[in-house]
């Protein structure tokens, strides 16, 4: 839930680093400690470390494209396909303009998303 927060109108202006942020975009095991070490500011260099580290809780561009495109708010059948529909145009378009960069694409899934739902307030799918 408290990644739904990406689809918010002001989410690109109000989080720095955008979608690529870690405080939004990330994969945190919530059941792994953090790293003894890298909890303390310091390097990991324990081979046996069993801690979660920083660079694992990383996601990439294209998996955060994944999460926000997959993430489908249609309640009925046929809104999940006309969702898939629009969605698969909105991609086109922006392969069609040569954009390629996580955040620009994620800016553009999230704007369909709000015309979609025609509600810029809606951003948990419920």
């Amino acid at each position: 839930m408290f990644k739904s927060y990406r689809y918010h109108p002001h989410y690109s202006q109000d989080v720095a680093g955008g979608y690529l942020s870690m405080t939004y975009s990330h994969q945190i095991d919530p059941e792994k400690p953090l790293c003894r070490f890298e909890s303390d500011g310091g390097i990991c260099n324990d081979d046996q470390c069993e801690g979660q580290h920083f660079r694992e809780m990383v996601i990439s561009g294209e998996k955060i494209l994944v999460q926000l495109g997959t993430a489908n708010p249609g309640k009925t059948n046929e809104d999940k396909q006309r969702w898939n529909d629009g969605l698969r145009l909105v991609l086109k378009d922006l392969r069609q303009k040569s954009i390629k960069d996580p955040n620009g694409i994620a800016e553009e899934i999230a704007k369909y998303r709000r015309q979609f739902l025609n509600d810029d307030s809606r951003v948990v799918n419920l």
